[in-house]
């Protein structure tokens, strides 16, 4: 019998949301019903809550979800259920045709975990390269006395990310080039899962890692990214609770420069990434200019990365968009869709941009932040300004396209909206009935003891 138990967590609030904390010390945004199951559950059986919410007309296996998603998301414990037999993943250690290159600014404290973990690989890589770019506390010392086999270049003025990234590929030899922020912490059998899934296609140009948030590492950070229109960029099952409902997955728009292996021959067909962008879409611009060319950006569901943002703990209190970050933003967006789009597309994508950005910023203007209004608006006149510099980039582009605008974006449209609050994973008890339960119920999710037994089967 499957009896509950309340895992350690503290219940805190922000703007009227309810929030959970997190072992690990974030945060998960909540509604009062899964939280009143919550707090229900703590010492009860799964029969006597069934019973308990009988009463309320509440069907069985939608109880059952909400449950089953509690506990998955680490703020329950099951009890009951005996030894659980895993079966060993281990994989000697060999040695891959993978180079690592890390991009370092200010990150001392997070390449102290991101390394190990690197080196920590069953696919061992055959270089790892840090790029260190123009960090005020130069890490050369402690890099070279407690990491001595990595290769440190540093920049002594601060380049664009894209110009950082490409500096670390020429000085790079493997076949393969996998692309890491500081900020990340890779599973052991990372690397190897990425290699796999590289090696089954010839035409894949890049793959994309499962993403886990570091600080909340039962829900998704993404598998990949994408770009849309009425919304700038966005990372492909964000916020959601990761139950394995995406592990099918086998080719996203983009991958997210956050942890990306990247085929050495692709690079060197569709080119550097554009050094064009400051910061923000070059990730992406770079991908679906591989697939405007013809190849391939495959997921790897299997290959598992924490990714942090920079932040121990995520509260939600952040502003997530600084006014240069926004005017950052804006310009990528605007670049990505002058470049890389043509035709009635390249018509959308602009109007939607001039729509959304209009609007966002006569709304934060009339909440009185003026600096994130006038940030929409350079970032539109840095657009502006950048025009004769773009046409030749979209020239060369477009001279080599094999794949139609259609083509392009179409393996977007069966993915998820996020599910997020202020960077916050957003569990509730619609986002389980509407997303999770249909999952469960389609045997796309992992199985999960509450669907276990007879008196238990989905119906």
């Amino acid at each position: 019998m499957i009896c509950y138990r309340r895992a350690v967590w503290e219940v805190d609030a922000l703007s009227n949301h309810p929030l959970l904390s997190t072992s690990e010390g974030g945060r998960i945004s909540i509604d009062s019903l899964l939280l009143e199951i919550l707090l229900s559950a703590d010492g009860s059986s799964l029969r006597d809550i069934l019973s308990q919410y009988q009463s309320r007309n509440i069907p069985s296996i939608q109880l059952q979800a909400a449950l089953a998603c509690l506990a998955e998301a680490g703020l329950l414990v099951r009890e009951g259920l005996g030894a659980v037999e895993r079966g060993t993943s281990f994989r000697p250690v060999q040695s891959s045709s993978a180079s690592v290159v890390i991009v370092n600014y200010e990150s001392q404290e997070w390449l102290a975990e991101c390394l190990p973990s690197v080196f920590s690989q069953t696919a061992r890589p055959g270089e790892v390269i840090v790029v260190d770019n123009a960090s005020q506390h130069d890490p050369t010392g402690w890099v070279q006395e407690n990491f001595p086999e990595v290769r440190l270049i540093r920049f002594e003025r601060m380049q664009a990310l894209a110009a950082a990234i490409n500096r670390g590929v020429e000085y790079s030899s493997g076949e393969y080039i996998l692309i890491l922020n500081p900020d990340v912490r890779l599973e052991p059998d990372s690397i190897a899962e990425m290699l796999a899934v590289a090696r089954t296609d010839p035409q894949c140009a890049a793959v994309a890692p499962k993403l886990n948030f570091w600080w909340a590492p039962a829900f998704l950070n993404g598998i990949g990214n994408q770009a849309g229109y009425f919304k700038w960029g966005s990372d492909n099952g964000l916020g959601h609770l990761d139950l394995g409902q995406f592990d099918e997955w086998k080719e996203v728009p983009s991958v997210c420069f956050a942890a990306a292996l990247i085929r050495r021959a692709a690079w060197e067909a569709v080119g550097p990434c554009d050094e064009g962008f400051r910061f923000y879409y070059e990730d992406s611009e770079w991908s679906y200019r591989a697939r405007l060319l013809g190849f391939r950006v495959r997921a790897a569901p299997k290959a598992v990365v924490y990714h942090a943002f920079g932040r121990r703990v995520h509260t939600g209190e952040e502003a997530d968009l600084t006014p240069i970050k926004l005017r950052n933003v804006v310009f990528g967006r605007l670049r990505f869709v002058g470049k890389l789009t043509s035709g009635p597309t390249l018509l959308r994508y602009l109007s939607a941009a001039l729509i959304h950005d209009t609007g966002r910023a006569l709304f934060i203007f009339l909440k009185g932040d003026w600096h994130g209004s006038a940030a929409i608006l350079r970032g539109w006149f840095d657009f502006l300004g950048s025009l004769s510099d773009l046409r030749q980039a979209r020239q060369a582009v477009q001279s080599q396209r094999k794949q139609s605008d259609a083509e392009i974006f179409s393996v977007q449209k069966q993915i998820p909206p996020p599910l997020i609050w202020r960077g916050l994973p957003v569990l509730t008890w619609d986002s389980v009935q509407r997303y999770y339960l249909p999952a469960i119920r389609a045997g796309k999710a992992r199985a999960m003891p509450e669907f276990g037994s007879q008196d238990n089967a989905v119906r």
